[in-house]
């Protein structure tokens, strides 16, 4: 477990992740250092939304310490009644929707929250072809969004009782991939192939820009390597040192 630690307004504020994602945990701890600056975020009722997440704290004491923990809704379980102090969903969730927007060079991404709803044709849940395509919302908490089978011979025709609203953050439990596109605006098109995303375009039927499973792959090798590499010329100049 990774920690990461700031000092708002005289108070200790810890987050928790198992991954090592320090841009995205400083991002929300500094969020949170700024809007302390307008209002007391250490009130129980304080809730932060950022990005799709929501961000709550948590007062602990341990050995007469008083000092805070940020929180996220269990996006896996049941975000609207539980909540976790492990933020590595939430993290990993702002860096997937980050990438995208900005492989895709979009000014203004359009927010969308976890518990927004998501109209999904019950058929395409467990298909292998499908597509998100995002309209105008209809009302407050509507992402606009519409989870659909690709080349759905029947859309159009299909009956109510066929489509089920769940909220975004029940994509984690049948595409997970689909979750890095919620911020696009609206007009955007996202294909998917089981979970990997294969198309990208915009209202215009433009073709977007998106970073493929092999790109994430060479990403990770890449950075493997790097580490390897610095790690054993660290080794390599103790050795020295230790000749001398």
């Amino acid at each position: 477990m990774y920690i990461f630690e700031a000092e708002i307004n005289n108070k200790k504020v810890k987050l928790y992740t198992n991954y090592p994602l320090k841009h995205a945990a400083t991002s929300v701890l500094r969020t949170l250092n700024m809007v302390s600056e307008k209002t007391n975020i250490f009130n129980p009722n304080f809730a932060l939304n950022y990005g799709w997440a929501r961000y709550f704290l948590s007062k602990r004491t341990d050995k007469n310490f008083s000092y805070y923990v940020v929180q996220t809704p269990d996006y896996k379980n049941n975000p609207s009644q539980l909540r976790t102090d492990d933020c590595s969903d939430a993290l990993v969730i702002q860096n997937m929707q980050v990438d995208t927007n900005m492989k895709a060079n979009v000014k203004r991404p359009e927010p969308t929250l976890y518990s927004d709803t998501i109209l999904v044709l019950k058929e395409a849940v467990d298909a292998p072809d499908v597509y998100m395509n995002r309209t105008e919302p209809a009302k407050n908490g509507d992402s606009g969004w519409y989870f659909g089978l690709l080349n759905d011979e029947r859309e159009g025709q299909h009956e109510n009782d066929e489509f089920v609203t769940v909220p975004t953050s029940e994509l984690m439990k049948f595409r997970g991939e689909a979750l890095r596109v919620l911020q696009m605006p609206v007009g955007t098109l996202a294909v998917f192939h089981d979970n990997e995303m294969t198309a990208l375009v915009d209202k215009d039927d433009n073709p977007l820009d998106f970073t493929t499973a092999d790109d994430r792959k060479r990403s990770i090798a890449a950075k493997k390597a790097a580490e390897a590499a610095e790690s054993a010329e660290t080794e390599g100049s103790g050795d020295k040192d230790g000749e001398e």
